[in-house]
């Protein structure tokens, strides 16, 4: 059965510079509970100063992570927020609390902290059956687009220093656009065989864009939990991406691409070749 979202319908406004979702777990445990502010955040910092992407700090008692940064957004919030108002507990992602934007352009993201070591070996049926769920997902038949979950350009690293990316209306503009780009720096056009092996038919699917293993935690409670983490490139995509960018987050040898990754998605191998061959030629690794 397919689940139909209404995308224009009930998002936050990725826009505000300050939101709390006080239906959560964190305004609920206590009527004076009230987020850390930037500057509390900051202050706790070990590698502010130091590193481009900060580590999140954590507010254990507080059961609370703060992702912040420069390069962290509100869209990321609303992918979490998302999830779990569609599905629940079905698909377990952080709960996620709120959000501040200060004076200097850094997003806090304030959300549930999940404790646990990433995923290394086991990953047992929990990860194929979210995905399984996950996919079901699908736009309604007049609101077809492939972009953020806000309709917005899309957030994929491959994207990172290329012209905002969307939103595209059917798959075929994506997929002409994505095999233009390594293109763009040449003084002319050439007729590029590899175009065909995008395949311009298939479906439009919530994708979580980056599905490496450091995404994937494990928890220490019982039962044990998988639950799918940093969800900042998520969006609508065509529905091989999900496979693609899995394999090429790994290295060739690498065992989670190897023994893993086709467990839980469908592979999809000569899409993957037309898909590498563009992203390396854009400069995407």
């Amino acid at each position: 059965m397919l689940i139909f979202l209404p995308i224009s319908l009930s998002l936050p406004d990725s826009e505000q510079k300050e939101i709390d979702f006080v239906d959560t777990s964190f305004f609920m445990a206590g009527a004076a509970r009230q987020l850390p502010t930037p500057t509390q955040v900051r202050a706790l910092s070990k590698d502010i100063d130091t590193r481009a992407q900060h580590t999140p700090v954590k507010y254990e008692k507080l059961g609370l992570l703060v992702k912040f940064g420069p390069h962290v957004t509100t869209v990321e919030a609303l992918n979490l927020w998302t999830i779990k108002k569609v599905f629940g507990d079905d698909i377990p992602v952080p709960e996620v609390f709120g959000w501040r934007v200060d004076s200097d352009g850094y997003t806090f993201k304030y959300m549930e902290l999940i404790s646990g070591p990433t995923l290394e070996e086991a990953i047992g049926d929990q990860l194929s059956q979210i995905m399984e769920k996950l996919r079901k997902l699908a736009q309604d038949s007049s609101e077809r687009f492939i972009g953020s979950i806000n309709r917005g350009h899309l957030m994929d690293y491959v994207f990172i220093d290329q012209p905002k990316t969307g939103p595209f209306l059917s798959v075929r503009a994506f997929n002409d656009w994505f095999a233009s780009l390594h293109q763009l720096r040449l003084g002319h056009k050439y007729d590029d065989p590899t175009r065909s092996l995008l395949p311009d038919t298939g479906d439009i699917k919530l994708t979580h864009g980056d599905l490496n293993r450091r995404n994937i935690i494990v928890s220490s409670t019982s039962p044990v939990r998988v639950v799918i983490v940093d969800w900042q490139q998520s969006g609508w995509y065509p529905d091989y991406w999900e496979y693609c960018k899995a394999v090429f987050t790994c290295w060739y040898e690498d065992e989670w691409r190897r023994d893993y990754i086709d467990r839980f998605l469908h592979p999809q191998t000569e899409v993957y070749f037309a898909f590498s061959e563009y992203a390396m030629a854009m400069g995407a690794v």
